[in-house]
């Protein structure tokens, strides 16, 4: 089954479109506080995220879901993305389901991570009928942990980083089936 877009209470969030939602992409990617903890905290050159843009746009033609721009409602503005994915990075949990998001340093502080994570997870519930979910958290990311716990998920391992020197959490979230 396909994920639909999704309407929150102040978010729009869709389906990734590369013509639409790398411009947006290119600009989070380009912040060094917004990518602190990916890419050895390089921000992405224009034509890397355009390749991250377009792997976004694939999963969904791959798996019927993955991730979404994040808009605020109030602004139009894309502040980033969230959403379900396999975490093809980290091969020991690829074939899992990750919640993710990144957001523009801008728009923290509003709650919307939380906001935008909650839809996802409900999409995994109710769309989707999985019954577990991961995060897969830099250690050091207290915000994201923090978005994580709110979500309701709890460490379940920590482990080696499969790209660079360092440790990598997991974090689970077991979903109950809906009635």
């Amino acid at each position: 089954m396909a994920l639909s877009d999704v309407t929150t209470e102040r978010l729009q969030l869709s389906r990734w479109d590369v013509a639409l939602h790398t411009p947006a992409l290119t600009r989070l990617n380009a912040c060094p506080v917004a990518v602190r903890y990916l890419n050895d905290g390089v921000p992405y050159t224009a034509p890397e995220s355009a390749a991250q843009s377009r792997r976004f746009a694939a999963h969904w033609e791959q798996h019927g879901f993955g991730l979404w721009a994040v808009r605020v409602r109030a602004t139009g503005e894309v502040i980033g993305f969230t959403g379900l994915s396999h975490p093809l990075w980290f091969p020991r949990v690829a074939h899992e389901v990750e919640v993710g998001w990144r957001l523009h340093p801008s728009a923290w502080g509003n709650g919307y991570a939380t906001e935008a994570g909650r839809a996802a997870v409900a999409a995994a519930r109710t769309s989707l009928g999985l019954s577990r979910l991961i995060a897969v958290i830099d250690p050091e990311n207290v915000a994201s942990i923090a978005v994580a716990k709110r979500l309701g998920f709890g460490r379940e391992s920590v482990g080696a980083h499969p790209q660079r020197p360092g440790t990598i959490e997991l974090y689970a979230l077991h979903l109950a089936a809906t009635p």
